[in-house]
């Protein structure tokens, strides 16, 4: 009974330095894998934008994936805030606009908490196009946008971003009431907040 117990702890002791290896390996291959694993995102932006040469502010939802930490895609829906008035032709008209995407991501440097990324995002919508004072006079004319920026991200918790940003978006498609795309082309400034799994 003693010869086996004695063999017994000799091979636990012979043993325990590869079980140590595989438990040491199995909790970096945890680790690889949270890392790796794709973790879905939400988020709200805010930007300055020129419509009409006036200016109004524009806001959107998004939300999707991050596919690895430097890569993320997902889907956005926006609008004008608050209704650009003009007066064109010698009529008072309302303009805004609303649109609905895709956008992709991309971040390559990253240093702590801080990072810089790249957001492209392109879409379709329509423009509300209506002159005051007038019953039925309210036009919808479809377009497609497209922007990019630079957005400046710091990690507020492992969950949560917040950054600000730039950038410029083009339209392509609006031809109503005497309106072109370079009446809705415009810089923008950008703040933002996101929430992901962590």
């Amino acid at each position: 009974m003693k010869k086996f117990t004695w063999i017994l702890t000799a091979l636990a002791w012979m043993f325990s330095p590869a079980l140590a290896e595989i438990s040491t390996l199995t909790d970096t291959d945890a680790v690889a894998s949270s890392e790796k694993a794709v973790k879905a995102f939400v988020g709200f932006e805010a930007n300055n934008i020129l419509l009409i040469k006036d200016g109004s502010l524009y806001f959107s939802l998004h939300g999707g994936v991050a596919l690895n930490p430097s890569f993320r895609l997902g889907i956005y829906a926006a609008t004008v805030a608050n209704d650009v008035n003009t007066c064109e032709n010698g009529k008072n008209i309302s303009v805004d606009y609303n649109a609905l995407g895709i956008l992709a991501e991309l971040k390559p440097l990253s240093f702590g908490k801080f990072s810089i990324s790249i957001p492209l995002s392109a879409g379709a919508g329509f423009s509300n196009i209506q002159t005051q004072g007038s019953e039925n006079s309210k036009a919808k004319d479809g377009f497609f946008v497209a922007d990019a920026a630079l957005h400046f991200n710091y990690q507020i918790t492992p969950a949560l971003e917040f950054g600000i940003g730039g950038g410029y978006r083009f339209f392509l498609g609006i031809s109503e009431d005497g309106f072109d795309n370079g009446d809705f082309n415009t810089p923008f400034g950008a703040i933002f907040i996101n929430w992901g799994e962590n």
